[in-house]
């Protein structure tokens, strides 16, 4: 069995201003992906989300024209292409500070990054751009589902998603059906090889796209899921920097529990998740093994092309903290940037731990799976923290 029985919860997509109809992600796959990504899971379409799956397939055919049309006029052109210099890699745990680190890179005139429209209408934004921007603006809500971070159809936005929306193999595809208990692979190390031959074209191509829009520019990519695919990226991208980003563990366990309930209600074809209890045990199984995996390759990438920092010290210090990743990975001179940077960011802010409102159960089950990462990154446990100040 594919589905798990275990008890769930009913979801309210009011809670996120949605309605059973609104546009979700899916809406920007073509035909040929969204048949793959639905292919041996239609029975698992709760029967509320019919009129949704009809709206999707009806959009994919469309969205299957603007593909063929894009390759008919820029075809040649993106042929001729080239991704370079090597891209720049934003990576570390969901809720960890990535969008903002992603946000102050791109700043910098001389970098570039897939926006909103690129990631959520992978293979078609080239034709799109104008036809579909004021559709997309008056759809788009303001900001992300999981948190208050304001979201536009320029910010620079998640590769991870055009892999999932272009039918190549993502754990984001996850999302369409979060009570299947068949889990998808992450790094094409771990897909068949044809599989992982599908991946590697498919992303490469939308890197070209965006590439042949940004021209001059080198890209700034930030995924997660990159973070455990760091081998894979050095063998297409050798000269790739890396910035992974860590933060506090009981923070981030928290945070990530809100998002994925928010991602999952507002991207599933089901109306209903998998009760707290069991996301939890999920979501503890899934970020142990992402570290792990990232433990593992760390040692194949050079040391002068990966800087780990943490949120806590980009946040008391943008300025000081962007400048050392700038000097490290060798990323050109941070002068013309830093006044442009420091007015962005405001001024430095001291960061204060917070004693987050954690059941026994949980911060014992966070202490105890995440052990190795609190002595590795100077986390101190709850029972060793200060009282917060009143």
């Amino acid at each position: 069995m594919t589905t798990d029985r275990a008890p769930k919860e009913p979801i309210n997509l009011r809670q996120f201003g949605l309605h059973p109809l609104s546009l979700r992600l899916w809406h920007g796959m073509a035909l040929d992906a969204w048949l793959r990504a639905m292919k041996g899971k239609w029975h698992m379409v709760s029967p509320s989300r019919y009129p949704l799956v009809a709206m999707i397939t009806l959009f994919s055919i469309s969205n299957l024209g603007l593909k063929w049309l894009s390759q008919l006029i820029y075809g040649r052109r993106l042929a001729k292409v080239r991704i370079e210099p090597d891209p720049i890699f934003v990576i570390g745990h969901w809720r960890s500070g990535t969008t903002w680190l992603h946000q102050l890179l791109i700043s910098d005139p001389r970098h570039a990054a897939p926006d909103v429209r690129a990631c959520f209408r992978p293979e078609t934004f080239l034709v799109g751009r104008r036809l579909l921007t004021p559709v997309l603006r008056w759809a788009m809500d303001g900001k992300r589902p999981m948190d208050n971070v304001h979201l536009k159809l320029e910010s620079p936005e998640e590769d991870e998603h055009a892999i999932a929306l272009s039918g190549a193999l993502s754990p984001y595809l996850h999302n369409m059906f979060p009570n299947n208990v068949r889990r998808i692979p992450t790094n094409p190390e771990d897909m068949s090889e044809s599989d992982a031959a599908d991946w590697r074209k498919k992303w490469l191509a939308f890197l070209t796209r965006v590439q042949f829009v940004n021209p001059g520019q080198r890209l700034v990519l930030k995924s997660p899921p990159h973070t455990m695919r760091t081998k894979e990226i050095l063998r297409i991208f050798p000269n790739a920097k890396f910035i992974h980003i860590v933060r506090d563990p009981y923070k981030v366990f928290l945070s990530n529990r809100n998002s994925r309930t928010a991602m999952h209600s507002v991207s599933s074809l089901q109306d209903h998740l998998p009760v707290p209890e069991q996301r939890d045990a999920s979501m503890i199984k899934r970020s142990v093994a992402f570290h792990k995996q990232f433990d593992k390759d760390r040692q194949h990438i050079p040391d002068e092309q990966i800087m780990t920092l943490r949120y806590e010290d980009l946040r008391a210090d943008p300025v000081t903290v962007m400048r050392g990743i700038y000097d490290h990975l060798d990323l050109g001179d941070f002068a013309p940037i830093e006044a442009e940077l420091a007015a962005l960011v405001g001024p430095a802010r001291p960061y204060q731990n917070n004693r987050y409102e954690l059941d026994d159960k949980t911060r014992a089950m966070v202490d105890e799976q995440f052990a190795d990462f609190f002595r590795r990154y100077e986390y101190l446990h709850m029972d060793q923290r200060p009282a917060a100040d009143p």
